[in-house]
């Protein structure tokens, strides 16, 4: 471990407000890197077309535990060993350049063949992951019940950081948060181009497993996209699918996704007994229900009605399509990859039907229906005529989206020396709502980033669906 820095930036709240005096506020921020043990001598890492898909996307995971913290050097020490399995994420992102006139790649030292010029890929180059200290001037007990009153205050326990518009950035940030009362948080920061969510979960956990004790296997050091993408051309596209939208001007190395609005962070708890009462509610009557209804199609079903009548009928066209995205449990595996399942529904513009005032049983009837192949033709139409270049596209909020992650084990995977989070946030930069488990593996936990002024609107719909359920 090499300590980099210490940052003067004043306090954020856990609200997300700058310089607030709140007693949440998040402050300190001393920085500090852990590096893999070894990765080997020129090792990269290549990207995929569905990696590259995501690159203006971060994933945000935060577990809060009421036990007393852990001291730092006792969390950093499996994180060497876990970093041998794990590499690429320790790695830094490099371009490669155009072919020079004898075949030759003008890339640095790299010497490997151009794909095309500007290509993406990581350089494992043990530049390693960036810690993040932090203290809270709250209690645990204090911060959970802020966060089940307000929701939306886990962003700020995770460092708020994207690639750019310096390329050389980390992959990944853990930032640890000590509160008042000694309990502590746990906030990940991941770029997308490396792994969906079930990649990211399962590196986490893996990490926690050799905190509480489990022996590492010996590292392999092989990378399934050891040679770069094939060049042959894209995949012909007949028309765009509206699950992917391109960016209305290039984004360079400031990988964000832009943005005409102030956005703000959204989160919201559905119980059980609430799903149960919603369940009931949406129930078709008197006949058979073609898909089965789940409880993520439920709450998802309930933001999207909700969302469509807060935007109102200027927005009306605009919310008719939703995207769907399910991923599936990564188990124990090493891979990173994207490989979430990717679909799109649509309200039919007939007999006056607007989303803003549909039943929610006909919303998460289509929500269960949705046909999730779209990923291979959501690539294709990225990257048509692209020659090589990574597109610069957005996936996420390209149409409201959410996230299916009921699969994931997002408490019981990181458990350290046997103690289980009180809370857990799975969300993700950038415009979706992701949907997974809470404590008791019964009720939700819904996180999402909207536009301001939308978050209290929402809330209230929200809670206000769930009491005439109820």
């Amino acid at each position: 471990m090499v300590a980099e820095a210490v940052s003067r930036s004043p306090p954020l709240a856990v609200g997300g407000v700058a310089g607030s005096r709140s007693s949440m506020a998040v402050h300190g921020h001393r920085l500090s890197t852990v590096v893999p043990i070894v990765t080997g001598e020129e090792v990269n890492y290549e990207l995929a077309g569905a990696d590259l898909l995501h690159k203006l996307h971060y994933l945000r995971a935060v577990h809060v535990f009421r036990a007393p913290a852990f001291a730092i050097e006792k969390l950093k020490e499996p994180m060497f060993p876990w970093l041998d399995l794990y590499f690429p994420v320790s790695g830094r992102l490099r371009r490669r350049q155009a072919a020079d006139a004898d075949g030759d790649a003008e890339d640095g030292k790299d010497g490997d063949a151009a794909v095309g010029l500007g290509r993406p890929y990581v350089r494992c180059n043990d530049c390693g992951v960036r810690i993040v200290e932090v203290a809270c001037d709250a209690t645990v007990e204090q911060w959970l019940e802020a966060e089940a009153e307000r929701g939306g205050l886990c962003k700020a326990l995770a460092y708020d950081k994207v690639i750019g518009p310096e390329f050389f950035s980390p992959l990944l940030y853990v930032q640890v948060c000590t509160f008042k009362c000694g309990g502590m948080a746990l906030g990940f920061t991941w770029a997308h181009v490396i792994g969906d969510i079930p990649s990211d979960a399962a590196c986490f956990s893996k990490w926690a497993q050799l905190f509480s004790g489990q022996k590492a296997p010996a590292p392999t050091l092989r990378d399934p996209l050891a040679m770069p993408p094939s060049a042959a051309p894209p995949a012909s596209v007949a028309a765009p699918p509206p699950s992917v939208k391109a960016t209305a001007t290039p984004v360079g190395d400031h990988w964000a996704v832009p943005t005409t609005h102030d956005m703000v962070p959204f989160s919201s708890h559905v119980t059980e007994q609430q799903l149960q009462g919603v369940l009931q509610l949406s129930a078709p009557k008197g006949h058979h229900q073609r898909h089965v209804v789940g409880p993520f199609e439920l709450v998802s079903a309930l933001m999207w009605r909700a969302l469509a009548a807060i935007r109102g009928p200027e927005e009306e066209e605009a919310t008719r399509t939703v995207t769907v995205v399910k991923t599936e449990p990564a188990g124990c595996r090493l891979a990173l990859t994207n490989e979430h399942r990717i679909g799109h529904v649509v309200v039919a513009a007939t007999g006056g039907s607007s989303p803003a005032t549909a039943d929610v049983a006909e919303l998460a009837a289509l929500l269960a229906g949705a046909h999730l192949e779209e990923a291979s033709a959501v690539a294709a139409a990225a990257f048509a005529g692209a020659e090589g270049e990574d597109a610069d596209v957005v996936m996420y909020g390209a149409n409201l989206t959410f996230v299916d992650a009921e699969g994931l084990e997002v408490y019981a995977g990181l458990e350290l020396a046997g103690r289980r989070p009180a809370h857990v946030e799975y969300a993700v930069d950038g415009g979706a709502a992701v949907v997974h488990r809470d404590a008791g593996g019964r009720g939700r936990t819904v996180a999402a980033v909207l536009r301001r002024g939308e978050a209290d609107r929402l809330r209230a719909a929200i809670r206000d669906a769930l009491r005439v359920a109820a």
